[in-house]
């Protein structure tokens, strides 16, 4: 058995544990019953630490040295290398005790959050944070860094970016978009959709008829409720998407299921043979959340996507039938100063990250303090945004992440915003009749493109290298901001 042989079967077994890691976190986001919480951390972090062990063993150090000693001939084999070496490198820093502990704080601290968030209270928060981010701060420091430990974090849902390249990029955006958003503040406001109620069931089922419409495949995934949407991928030919609804807007759980949706054709487009190789995850969580954003946002939010779709919705929602399809589009691009992340607009939403990214950056430089955090959060509220929220649910405890110890993930979200514009701008010059295909609901040739371009990559390019070998470009706001003032203006008339 050759070098690489060996180090493809040692690397499926770490895939096959976190598999049922991943069951596990899945379960206990879904149907776990309460009292199960203690004894589910206790699973996971055993999971978890068979994973970790495993990935930095001396045994994985002399298959990585013996793998590239023979020379890896084919991208992907160069690719599996690359990232387990990296894997190893970052994480051989990290005692397994440590990591352990980590997996199960960060398990007590995401149930503490749901008991938070539903009454409101970030006390109630506040300790289960602080074990977090002491632990975070541990680990960047065991990993280490050049500028800030920050660089440490971030690095591991973004290969190669660092604090000082995201304010570069991000720093620049916010100012256009705060300028922006004060020129459609003096344009003409699209008018709101007539006030219903919006029946679960029925929001449900459009949803699930969503998914059907992009190419999601139920047998291989399926769609559940929970505190917050997401998407895991259990193993191959198991993708899973999960979604929330509120009965006065249909709107925010039909985004979400493309949201999620765009995440599972990822994960279900990934070439088989990259099954089990580490390799089957995207390029970057960048990368990934691209591919939510797109459709969620570039085919969700068109004028073309609502002329085919607008029939649907009032199938389901009758009392909308006095609605045309522009007054749909319209509505569902309203630009607003708003409290909800993951409810904000297009031209809004990187303003969100931009906030999330200043304070994890002071919280995790020591500059800020766990106890200082709601404050802080409020006064960054009013100064980005121009709203200050009234209670901690809409405010500091909007987010799952920081329970989760994901430091560093939150400024994926707006490079996400940014692939997914240069992404689309690639697609309109290369898919004939882009447009036409999305008011016609004929997504295939769209969603095929995503695959032989993106998809089926998996890890096997980094981020930028995989952008420009679609685009012709690297990472750029440029696309994203010119997307923006063209829809935007359009719709308020400026």
């Amino acid at each position: 058995m050759t070098a690489l042989a060996r180090l493809r079967e040692y690397v499926r077994e770490i895939e096959e544990i976190s598999a049922a890691a991943a069951l596990a976190a899945w379960d206990q986001r879904t149907h776990m019953p309460e009292k199960g919480a203690e004894a589910r951390a206790k699973v996971l972090g055993r999971l978890e630490r068979l994973a970790f062990e495993r990935v930095v063993s001396d045994r994985m150090g002399e298959l990585l040295a013996a793998a590239e000693a023979e020379g890896p001939s084919s991208e992907v084999d160069r690719a599996l290398v690359r990232v387990w070496k990296r894997n190893y490198t970052r994480h051989r820093a990290i005692p397994p005790d440590l990591y352990q502990r980590f997996v199960e704080t960060t398990a007590r601290a995401e149930h503490a959050w749901e008991k938070a968030k539903a009454a409101s209270d970030f006390a109630l928060f506040r300790p289960r944070l602080a074990e977090v981010l002491d632990l975070v701060r541990e680990i960047a420091r065991l990993i280490g860094y050049t500028e800030s430990p920050y660089d440490a974090l971030v690095e591991e849902y973004e290969p190669g970016m660092t604090a000082s390249r995201l304010r570069a990029i991000l720093d620049p955006l916010r100012r256009e978009l705060v300028a922006f958003l004060g020129e459609l503040e003096r344009g003409r406001a699209p008018a709101v959709l007539p006030r219903g109620t919006y029946p679960l069931d029925r929001q449900r089922e459009l949803c699930q008829k969503a998914l059907t419409w992009i190419g999601y495949d139920f047998a291989a995934g399926r769609l559940d409720t929970s505190v917050h949407p997401f998407t895991v991928g259990v193993g191959p030919g198991d993708v899973r998407v999960t979604n929330r609804y509120r009965e006065e807007d249909p709107f925010s759980a039909l985004f979400g299921a493309l949201h999620e949706g765009g995440h599972a054709l990822y994960g279900q487009g990934v070439d088989s043979s990259l099954a089990w190789t580490g390799l089957s995850g995207g390029a970057s969580f960048g990368i990934h959340e691209s591919q939510s954003r797109f459709w969620e946002n570039q085919i969700g939010r068109s004028l073309a996507f609502w002329r085919f779709a607008h029939p649907h919705l009032v199938r389901h929602f009758p009392h909308l039938a006095q609605t045309k399809p522009e007054d749909v589009w319209r509505h569902v691009n309203r630009v607003e100063r708003s409290l909800i992340r993951v409810e904000a607009d297009e031209v809004t939403y990187n303003l969100h990250i931009c906030l999330r990214f200043e304070l994890e950056l002071e919280l995790v430089e020591g500059r800020l303090g766990v106890d200082e955090l709601p404050a802080r959060w409020n006064e960054a509220m009013e100064e980005y945004l121009g709203v200050t929220p009234p209670d901690d649910a809409r405010g500091v405890l909007q987010d799952v992440h920081w329970s989760g110890g994901m430091f560093g993930y939150f400024p994926s979200y707006a490079l996400g915003n940014l692939y997914a514009a240069q992404l689309t701008s690639a697609a309109e010059r290369e898919v004939p009749t882009f447009w036409g295909h999305v008011e016609r609901g004929e997504f295939g040739p769209i969603r095929e493109w995503l695959r032989e371009k993106v998809h089926r990559h998996g890890q096997v390019y980094l981020p930028e290298e995989l952008c420009r070998r679609v685009t012709g470009e690297g990472l750029s706001a440029e696309a994203f901001l010119g997307y923006v003032r063209r829809k935007y203006g359009q719709v308020y008339g400026v």
